[in-house]
């Protein structure tokens, strides 16, 4: 299966990743990776990628209403969030939004990928 997909890369450097018989929501993961650019994950990771963001700040001028979706969040054996935003995090952020709804995904990362009818109910009753 690796090497399948390893030729369809090869062959096809411009395109999501295709591979017979592999199930799509383990293709999901991939969709974007041909751009991906490993220097955004260290970035991450370091969190220098947040470095001069007030993020509190950019919160406290958002003046709509607004819905945030949080999926789950889990924390590995040497205490790395392995997610974007932990439980303190978002308590800070509803905080920041006075007028937020908070809608809870039992999913990873990718909810619009993992949940996406109800990632799309939700936004529908949003509106």
């Amino acid at each position: 299966m690796i090497g399948m997909a390893a030729k369809f890369r090869q062959k096809n450097p411009d395109e999501n990743l295709r591979v017979p018989f592999w199930p799509k929501a383990a293709l999901a993961g991939f969709q974007g990776m041909n751009r991906y650019d490993p220097r955004f994950g260290e970035a991450f990771y370091t969190d220098s990628f947040h470095a001069g963001i007030l993020h509190e700040e950019l919160l406290r001028n958002i003046h709509c209403r607004t819905m945030f979706m949080k999926a789950k969040a889990d924390v590995s054996s040497d205490g790395i969030l392995l997610g974007a935003l932990g439980e303190g995090d978002l308590h800070q952020v509803l905080e920041a939004l006075p007028d937020c709804r908070l809608i809870r995904f039992d999913c990873g990362h990718g909810i619009h990928v993992e949940k996406s009818k109800e990632f799309i109910r939700q936004v529908e009753i949003f509106r």
